[in-house]
């Protein structure tokens, strides 16, 4: 958690770098395969300080967008960066993705990008996620991925453990104390490998899809709670 507080003022900046300008791009390949539209509720888990809220309110305007995370420096944080374009939709709620505080169906659309490596049970997370989700509502996941091949996967690891916080440490430059992306890598030795994950999305959801970046490094999964016609 401090680690990903001690990233907020270098957040968007770095994680371009790192991902090779790869972490926006998935963002909105996401948001375009969710369909979104005007007049529905919106849940962004994992918020951070809203890169991917301030994608989704500049190309609608939903009836609610709740930006949901476990850290209320990033919530409050997030509040300030979309003040100018949120004010009158946007709500912040504090918890954790395995628990969500929120009733069945609630939600038309789900996205949480770069943080359900973080959750202390995934399965039960996804869970959640479909539960909260409307029957018609669809529910994008965008994060690091653990490529099948052990080759692809060994690659991905040395990235992760040795270059990837040099990038990060020449990016910062002293800007902020120590190196938070540091702390990547210890939560993608707990990652499911890509396909794995995907089966358990399947149990939750009735049509899934599935895109790699980078050699599978960087994922993206779609569930819809119906098939489609």
């Amino acid at each position: 958690m401090k680690a990903i507080e001690d990233s907020i003022p270098l957040y968007d900046q770095v994680n371009d770098l790192i991902s090779f300008g790869k972490a926006q791009e998935a963002r909105s390949f996401a948001l375009a395969r969710l369909e979104l539209r005007d007049g529905i509720c919106i849940l962004d888990s994992g918020i951070g300080p809203g890169p991917t809220s301030k994608l989704i309110l500049s190309s609608i305007k939903p009836r609610l967008l709740v930006g949901f995370d476990g850290s209320v420096k990033q919530l409050k944080t997030a509040k300030e960066n979309l003040a100018s374009s949120s004010s009158e939709v946007l709500q912040t709620v504090r918890g954790a993705f395995d628990f969500l505080p929120f009733r069945e169906d609630t939600f038309d659309a789900i996205i949480t990008c770069y943080a359900l490596r973080d959750s202390l049970n995934l399965s039960r997370s996804l869970g959640e996620y479909s539960r909260v989700c409307g029957p018609s509502g669809s529910f994008a996941d965008v994060d690091i991925g653990k490529p099948d091949s052990v080759v692809k996967r060994a690659g991905t690891i040395l990235y992760l453990k040795f270059i990837m916080p040099l990038i990060a440490k020449l990016a910062i430059m002293g800007r902020i104390s120590g190196n938070p992306w540091r702390m990547i890598a210890p939560t993608y030795t707990s990652l499911p490998t890509n396909r794995m994950l995907l089966l358990e999305v399947k149990k939750k959801f009735r049509q899934v899809e599935f895109k790699e970046f980078l050699m599978g490094g960087l994922i993206i999964i779609i569930g819809r709670k119906s098939l489609a016609d």
